[in-house]
């Protein structure tokens, strides 16, 4: 009997983050941003077989969202649960004021 797989759903506002992401290591680090989108990848991964390995966010607001956090190298993804997906929301910088984004 094989393990129970999520389907994983990338909202429009993460997709542009990641673009966003792709965009900045290019033009502005010079750099390739494959190590990180591969972590990103391998972290996709963990979630279609565990989504709740990660808890719930602290902060009362996201927490009663149902958020969750994952740390990706020097970025967060945030992402949902509902039923048998996982909803991927944003992929942002982990210095941001992430609480300020979700609220606004």
């Amino acid at each position: 009997m094989g393990k129970t797989l999520y389907s994983v759903l990338v909202f429009p506002k993460a997709e542009n983050d990641l673009k966003e992401t792709k965009i900045h290591f290019e033009e502005v680090l010079k750099t390739s941003p494959t190590p990180l989108f591969e972590n990103f990848l391998k972290q996709i991964d963990l979630l279609e077989e565990n989504p709740f390995i990660f808890p719930l966010l602290r902060d009362p607001y996201l927490n009663q969202l149902g958020y969750r956090m994952i740390p990706v190298n020097n970025f967060l993804l945030f992402y949902t649960v509902k039923g048998k997906e996982v909803q991927i929301h944003r992929f942002l910088y982990g210095r941001r004021n992430y609480q300020l984004l979700f609220k606004s």
